[in-house]
């Protein structure tokens, strides 16, 4: 059975992320409504830090309910979520 060069393609990908395995913290804790995330990737991984071969940022994000800010080698994500009630 002959595969296709998207197959081909996909299963390279599939071998190099098995081979480079993550290396990361991610650290989560809520107060209230508020969620805090702290995520700390190894340059060393497959697609960089932040994805795209990007291993440094500095900056920040907004919008709609979450605050992103980059701080060189990690992120902290300040999200703010509705409180879910139970419903009976």
């Amino acid at each position: 059975m002959e595969m296709t060069e998207k197959e081909k393609s996909n299963l390279f990908i599939i071998r190099l992320i098995k081979l480079f395995k993550k290396k990361e913290i991610n650290k989560y804790i809520r107060i209230g409504a508020l969620s805090v995330v702290f995520r700390f990737r190894s340059k060393k991984n497959f697609m960089g830090r932040f994805g795209g071969g990007w291993n440094w940022k500095l900056g920040f994000q907004a919008g709609g309910r979450a605050i992103i800010f980059s701080l060189l080698i990690c992120s902290l994500t300040f999200k703010f979520e509705k409180k879910s009630h139970d419903k009976i």
